[in-house]
């Protein structure tokens, strides 16, 4: 029996924050990726509430504080600096990551004000050294089209990434300063999600948006979507921790059981923010917070836009455009999974040079089976990807090898791709060795060479070659040579 989530009173807004692949970091020209060194150094600090613009503290920060932690700061080579320990100003605001930005906000006509003024969000949890978070909004009132209708969008801002978290050791909280000043968008809807589904689409389309600027960063955690729930009698809850979008529908529909199950029993729904567990179900993080942890970032000046400034603004293709173009190339099914994948911009890269299919195959089924398996595909590079598709073109290797050099590449990213077809021993073979093969199969079962039981030959010689060269080659030559 399906929920009836209009008579439950449901009101659902979604935060979606995606890191963008820019050349350098926010407010600094440190590179904006995760470090492969190890740190260099450490820096400890601790964190305390301070008032906001009206006086008052907020009562997440206050929560934070009385827990009374350190924070400890691993330093990276080239990914951080003085500003991400804040011993340094802030520099001149990324224009490429502003850039950025505003085309996502004219792509969801959004309005743009006609100056951008960083503010600073109170932050104590230790994520960022600084106690605060620079955010600025670039579009508000905003439109998504749905096939529930349209969504609002209240708000598009540019801000920096907090820092990654390591880890707890000797009761201090360990983060690594190489993620933190990344630059990041936000974007914040008003409550006009209908049910969890429809959560999942809104959530899909915001990040194809921005995938289609071709300045996403891809893999785990680079994009991030944050709930506000509530039902009637219930309270906003923000529920933190979407890392996957296939989560979305099942924590949303168990936050709304829970707050129906409290009102049930005559409890009361906290305002409160809860995080995501991978099982479904969430835990209480921290008090809900609010305006008060909001003040003027004094150290960034207002960035003016003009009305030349965004006429040099271009808009992307639309989804719906881009899927059109897609089926050009690809199956409707192919194209429709390309789109909504995280490598699209890399897909419309490759596939000026590679074969269409085998490009999109490889990059949303071949990774997506890696990862599921626990491959660590962050040690896979565009440069690795493009190696191997190069190897298939020029006959140095057959396409079903792909999958296997890619796991290869993944667990030694030191390697070339050359280097891992040779130690692989995927070299593709010639013609004639494939004959050769096959007449060594033919000796060893002449009575499915009598009978001629093709397909049993075929699972024969392909044991022998497979990832050396293409299938449809292998049964060409089968057959030929049993006429």
């Amino acid at each position: 029996m399906s929920t009836d989530y209009e008579q439950l009173g449901f009101r659902c807004g979604i935060e979606i924050h995606n890191r963008l692949a820019t050349k350098h970091k926010l407010f600094c020209s440190c590179s904006p990726r995760f470090s492969m060194a190890k740190p260099v150094a450490v820096v400890k600090r601790k964190m305390r509430a301070v008032a906001g613009e009206l006086g008052t503290k907020d009562a997440a920060a206050v929560f934070e504080y009385l827990k009374g932690r350190t924070f400890v700061y691993e330093q990276y080579p080239n990914e951080s600096c003085l500003v991400e320990q804040d011993e340094e100003p802030p520099h001149a605001v990324n224009r490429e990551a502003l850039e950025v930005v505003l085309q996502v906000a004219k792509m969801l006509k959004a309005e743009i004000p006609d100056e951008i003024q960083f503010m600073r969000k109170t932050v104590v949890d230790g994520s960022n050294t600084g106690g605060f978070q620079r955010t600025a909004i670039v579009g508000m009132n905003g439109i998504l089209e749905t096939s529930k209708g349209a969504v609002r969008i209240a708000n598009i801002s540019l801000e920096e990434e907090s820092a990654g978290i390591v880890g707890h050791e000797d009761g201090n909280t360990v983060y690594r300063l190489d993620r933190l000043g990344i630059p990041l968008i936000e974007i914040g809807t008003e409550a006009d999600v209908k049910d969890p589904e429809h959560a999942r689409e809104v959530a899909e389309k915001l990040g194809m948006i921005i995938r289609s600027t071709g300045k996403s960063q891809r893999g785990i955690g680079v994009t991030r979507q944050d709930l506000n729930v509530s039902v009637r009698g219930g309270a906003r809850v923000e529920v933190k921790g979407f890392q996957e979008l296939d989560m979305i529908s099942s924590v949303l529909d168990g936050e709304v059981q829970r707050q129906l199950s409290l009102i049930r029993e005559g409890k009361q729904v906290e305002k409160e923010t809860r995080q995501a567990q991978p099982d479904g179900t969430t835990k209480f993080m921290r008090p809900l917070p609010g305006g008060e942890r909001m003040y003027p970032e004094t150290d960034v000046p207002t960035i003016p836009i003009t009305k030349e400034m965004l006429a040099g603004i271009n808009v992307p293709e639309n989804w719906g455009q881009k899927l059109e173009r897609l089926k050009q190339s690809l199956p409707a099914d192919l194209a429709e999974q390309v789109l909504k994948s995280e490598y699209l911009p890399l897909f419309e890269r490759l596939v000026k040079s590679y074969d269409p299919i085998l490009v999109a195959t490889t990059l949303v089924s071949t990774m997506k089976d890696m990862r599921r398996r626990g491959i660590k595909m962050e040690n896979i590079t565009d440069n690795h990807m493009e190696g191997v598709l190069q190897a298939v073109k020029l006959n140095k290797t057959a396409k079903e090898s792909v999958p296997g050099l890619l796991e290869m590449l993944a667990t030694k990213p030191r390697l070339t791709a050359g280097e891992a077809i040779l130690e692989m021993g995927a070299g593709a073979l010639t013609e004639q060795q494939l004959r050769t093969i096959v007449q060594q199969v033919f000796n060893k079962w002449p009575e499915l060479v009598k009978e001629k039981k093709q397909g049993a030959l075929m699972g024969e010689v392909m044991k022998e070659v497979r990832g050396r060269i293409d299938g449809g080659t292998v049964a060409r030559v089968l057959r030929e040579m049993l006429e």
